[in-house]
């Protein structure tokens, strides 16, 4: 029987990421700074390449920061290019890299809050967002804290089985967040469970509450997993040093009164938790998915239309 991998390589929609997953697969053996280096290289070199992102990065920066000069909202875009090329390389850590690596460079604050909630027996519920070196985030965690991660399937196949391998091979598990009933019963049972609420998934399961300057379809999963569960709930934000030397992790509480708060105000609430960890550093966040793409009363992606 033909191993997995070259099951989806026979497909050609796959051969492209393949070769792709290849290239990450050979950078990622060079030294850190090296690929690092290389991977903020490539990032600049897709700004002028993927207009469309750049379009909807720029529309992000405006809506979300409409005090900024247009200067000021433009170097950030430029950065967040850098730090997308450098997300690549991170990503391909997180699949073929040693944890010890990983957490050598890594600098953990807030650790107690972690073990405070650790120390109640209830579960966890982690919180994380799409900070550019997310996915490197899991190896930085796994000391102190095992985990089961919440994803979303990946449209492409051989993507999704990469990363759904590389992540499982990290954790406790992958769970598919379709899957409520399994996500609630990891937890009721003391186990950590960590997941993403601040990409825009529709209006389905979603409520409207500010995301910086902009109202912004967000998911009520986690404050209704608190609230079944009665777990404690943190804030996990991962950020690479300014001189590209290593890596931040911080955890911070999610206050207990979200349990208690509408599903507007508990949204309200993480947006601004994430908001607060984004403006740690603006251009290490993943401003390139259309966050507001589902607005009240308007076609979807509409914010995105072009201006004629």
């Amino acid at each position: 029987m033909l191993p997995p991998v070259i099951k989806l390589l026979l497909s050609p929609r796959n051969w492209l990421p393949g070769i792709g997953l290849g290239i990450l697969w050979l950078v990622n053996l060079l030294p850190y700074a090296v690929k690092i280096r290389v991977g903020i290289g490539f990032g600049r070199l897709l700004y002028p390449l993927l207009r469309n992102r750049r379009r909807i990065a720029a529309i992000n920066l405006k809506l979300c920061f409409p005090d900024l000069s247009d200067q000021q909202r433009d170097d950030i875009l430029r950065r967040a290019f850098g730090h997308l090329g450098a997300g690549l390389i991170e990503a391909a850590m997180s699949w073929w890299t040693a944890a010890e690596k990983i957490q050598s460079i890594t600098r953990v604050e807030g650790l107690e809050h972690l073990r405070s909630a650790a120390a109640q027996g209830k579960g966890i519920i982690m919180i994380g967002a799409h900070f550019s070196c997310l996915d490197i985030g899991a190896k930085m965690i796994n000391p102190y804290q095992q985990f089961h991660v919440v994803q979303r399937r990946q449209k492409n196949p051989m993507f999704n089985y990469v990363m759904q391998k590389g992540r499982a091979a990290a954790t406790l598990s992958v769970v598919d967040n379709r899957e409520v009933r399994k996500i609630v019963k990891l937890v009721r049972d003391g186990g950590a469970i960590w997941l993403a609420p601040d990409h825009d998934m529709g209006e389905k399961g979603a409520v409207y509450a500010p995301f910086f300057a902009q109202p912004a379809a967000t998911i009520t999963a986690p404050a209704k997993f608190i609230r079944l569960t009665g777990a404690p709930a943190i804030f996990c934000a991962t950020h690479r040093n300014a001189d590209n030397t290593g890596y931040q992790l911080r955890i911070s509480p999610v206050p207990e009164r979200i349990a208690s708060l509408e599903d507007e105000a508990a949204a309200a609430l993480l947006n601004q938790i994430i908001a607060t960890n984004i403006e740690h550093d603006m251009a290490q966040y993943y401003w390139f998915h259309r966050r507001f793409k589902s607005q009240a009363g308007r076609a979807k992606g509409a914010l995105y239309e072009p201006v004629n």
